[in-house]
């Protein structure tokens, strides 16, 4: 571990023993416990440090061509938003959302989709512009998208029950055309995200939360799709939205993670009330805070990372 993360950790284990010492917080009365969960709050922020750090750097173009192995879905959007391509940007956001991250099969799936399998790529202009041309290409291709080919394509862990379907509900097309429609019904996503910023005056805590509710118009965007794509809006740079609190409801993990830490017995308003306490006393966000605790609970008492 790097002397900074080191120090950092020791930090965040005497601010866990502070928050213990004032609130009922059964889960970290061990110190394995207390010593597992500051891993899990530095290891996730580093997650989030790693998007502002790539904003920082030169992206090579060969990260927005789906054509090449060096396609990255969310490199490929900073890029974007480098270049003031917002529309772009937020839209392969979006599909590194739908698709996920896949432990061995990386970005294959978005790529393939996006890059549609070879041809033209499927740009946020292409596809806003001729939806039907889309749907029927993804419903043309789903025996090479579902691996016929002897490639592997699969959704990220957290996207594992996610059809590729053009045509089922909550299947990709659904979630496509849903996402389209709320978009274009704003005006693009300048638009959309520039509105929730001014009925919410800048605040980019109420302005997130405006944003969440919205989409609740977008098919397969459950709880975990609407909070994972706005916190990377904020975090990519496309706009400034930052989560105000850890959004239990209709959460697996997080509030598994949250009965566990603050006792079993709460309602969800309560848990959430907690952990927004306990980031305050951490100096941590609500992104950190829900990620870290999800994560924590899969192994309480031994640090283990979590990154598939």
């Amino acid at each position: 571990m790097r002397n900074k993360d080191a120090q950092t950790l020791e930090l965040i284990k005497k601010g866990l023993e502070r928050f213990a010492a004032r609130r009922d917080a059964p889960g970290i009365e061990d110190e394995a416990a207390i010593d597992s969960l500051a891993s899990q709050i530095v290891e996730s922020q580093r997650r989030i440090d790693f998007v502002t750090t790539i904003s920082e750097r030169t992206i090579s173009p060969l990260r927005c061509d789906p054509h090449s192995a060096m396609f990255d879905p969310i490199r490929a959007a900073v890029y974007m938003v480098q270049r003031g391509e917002i529309d772009e940007a937020a839209w392969l956001v979006f599909l590194a959302t739908h698709f996920g991250h896949h432990v061995k099969d990386k970005w294959r799936l978005t790529r393939d989709v996006y890059g549609s399998l070879g041809g033209d790529p499927w740009s946020w202009r292409a596809v806003s512009s001729n939806l039907e041309g889309f749907l029927c290409w993804l419903d043309e291709n789903q025996g090479i998208l579902g691996g016929d080919d002897g490639v592997k394509r699969r959704f990220g862990n957290h996207r594992k029950y996610t059809s590729r379907s053009a045509t089922k509900p909550n299947g990709t097309g659904h979630a496509v055309t849903s996402y389209v429609g709320w978009v274009l019904g704003a005006g693009g996503h300048q638009a959309l995200f520039d509105g929730a910023l001014q009925r919410s005056v800048g605040d980019s805590g109420l302005a997130f939360d405006d944003l969440y509710a919205q989409m609740g118009a977008v098919a397969s965007f459950g709880r975990i799709g609407r909070f994972d794509y706005l916190t990377m809006i904020g975090k990519t740079g496309i706009a400034p939205l930052s989560p105000p609190s850890p959004y239990l409801n209709g959460a697996t993990g997080p509030l598994q993670g949250a009965r566990l830490l603050f006792g079993e017995g709460k309602k969800t308003g309560v848990y959430e009330a907690l952990m927004m306490e306990l980031g305050n006393e951490l100096g941590y966000n609500m992104q950190v805070i829900e990620d870290s605790i999800c994560n924590w609970q899969k192994s309480p008492l031994a640090f283990k990372p979590f990154r598939g």
